[in-house]
């Protein structure tokens, strides 16, 4: 009987270091494709001029980062259309994005526009990096 507990629990640590080394092994992919999920709800949002989603996707959002819901109509920007984005590098808690759209810009309509933008790992979510 006592065997039979021993091989059980050896059995059931065994299981569980295996479920942690796989979880680790696919950590990266998971949070590059969070990245993206987050990249293009972000942008989707700016797009929409969805003033709260984009305010919960700052980084300067936070708690003690400085961005106050006040100041959140300053994130919607110019109108934007089009945009595609693309993912550069992710080092560690950091990713750089590169966007690609067109720009409404007054009187002169829309005009093609590059951009490459900072994004940072915090508690597990990513947030676009806010420039205050």
């Amino acid at each position: 009987m006592i065997r039979v507990w021993i091989f059980l629990t050896l059995s059931l640590i065994c299981s569980g270091c295996l479920a942690l080394e796989q979880a680790a092994e696919s950590k990266p992919v998971d949070t590059k494709a969070l990245l993206e999920q987050r990249v293009t709800q972000y942008w989707l949002a700016r797009q929409s001029r969805d003033v709260r989603t984009l305010y919960d996707m700052e980084s300067g959002s936070l708690p003690g980062k400085g961005l106050t819901p006040d100041k959140a109509m300053d994130l919607a920007g110019l109108r934007v259309k089009n945009v595609k984005t693309e993912v550069l590098s992710v080092e560690s808690n950091r990713a750089k994005i590169r966007v690609n759209g067109d720009v409404l810009v007054g009187t002169l309509g829309w005009a093609p526009q590059i951009l490459e933008e900072q994004w940072v790992l915090i508690d597990g979510q990513w947030y676009h990096e806010t420039k205050l």
